[in-house]
């Protein structure tokens, strides 16, 4: 029996009584792209590629991926565009596939574990695809009739890998630079940091002016920027009669980006946590030996 490959891009589950607009299950899945091959059971190939990332202010995940366009299988391309949102009544996760032959295939989403399971109705069968959680960038991916914790016919099973991530571009455009322009105070030291951060109209990077203000006088001023090289979110800092110092992204989601550089001692880690009209900045590194950290909390300047 041979089925639609239209379920590939389900990557997430959740729970029946999740909290209404609560999509942060997705958050381990979105900004990666994820690939795999195998055969179906009657012989033929599957390839697939899907790219998941949040949309509508994180309200839905869309999913795009590449696969077989063709009942040939000779030509690869864009296969299916799907969504995945909350259902408000019950609290399930919804999920809706259109593919590129016109069809539309609709089910529900729920999580057994780390087990990702997606349940839809394909002509007279009931489906079900199961990836199996190996570790935060490998699944283990079956499709069949399973029922009660059992796999009566397994009809595809291969694996599912992580082989890259998302452009940060894409992710930087849409939510650093939206979240980040704007006047911004926060508390430091005995004084106040004040920081205004703008789109450049030169080239269209996000950049930052500083100055921190105690009894009156400017004590210090820096100057960043964020900016994407080669596929790479890099954070520019200077300090006004410092060095320059560079710093590329390791950790990005749709709330959180951590920039590092270990060839410095101190600060050697930036990272932002972004909330609705605030933000907090956190610079670690090591100092006089030991490790220190500093947290500002920064709100919007009236």
């Amino acid at each position: 029996m041979k089925i639609s490959i239209f379920f590939l891009t389900l990557l997430c589950s959740f729970t029946l009584k999740a909290q209404t607009n609560d999509l942060s299950i997705f958050n381990n899945l979105v900004g990666k792209i994820w690939y795999a091959e195998g055969k179906w059971g009657d012989g033929s190939s599957f390839k697939q590629q899907v790219h998941f990332e949040f949309d509508l202010e994180q309200t839905i995940v869309t999913a795009k991926s590449k696969g077989f366009t063709n009942q040939e299988q000779t030509t690869y391309g864009n296969r299916n565009l799907g969504v995945r949102k909350i259902d408000t009544e019950t609290g399930e996760i919804r999920f809706w596939e259109f593919d590129v032959f016109g069809g539309l295939t609709q089910g529900k989403i729920t999580a057994v574990g780390k087990n990702l399971l997606y349940q839809y109705q394909y002509g007279e069968s009931f489906i079900t695809d199961m990836w199996e959680y190996m570790n935060d960038s490998t699944y283990n991916f079956m499709v069949g009739d399973y029922k009660d914790g059992k796999w009566n016919q397994v009809y595809l099973k291969t694996t599912f890998h992580r082989v890259s991530k998302t452009p940060e571009k894409s992710r930087f455009l849409k939510v650093f630079k939206e979240s980040l322009k704007g006047s911004w105070k926060s508390k430091a030291w005995d004084g106040m940091l004040y920081e205004t951060w703008s789109i450049s109209q030169v080239d269209g990077h996000l950049e930052q002016k500083a100055k921190y203000i105690e009894n009156g006088k400017v004590s210090y001023q820096a100057m960043n920027k964020m900016e994407v090289i080669n596929n790479e979110l890099v954070l520019f800092t200077v300090i006004k009669g410092g060095n320059p110092k560079i710093f590329k992204a390791t950790t990005i989601t749709n709330k959180k980006v951590v920039f590092e550089n270990s060839d410095y001692s101190n600060p050697n880690k930036v990272e932002y946590i972004f909330e609705a009209d605030s933000f907090k900045r956190t610079i670690s590194g090591i100092e006089d030996g030991e490790p220190t950290t500093y947290t500002f909390d920064f709100s919007r300047k009236e």
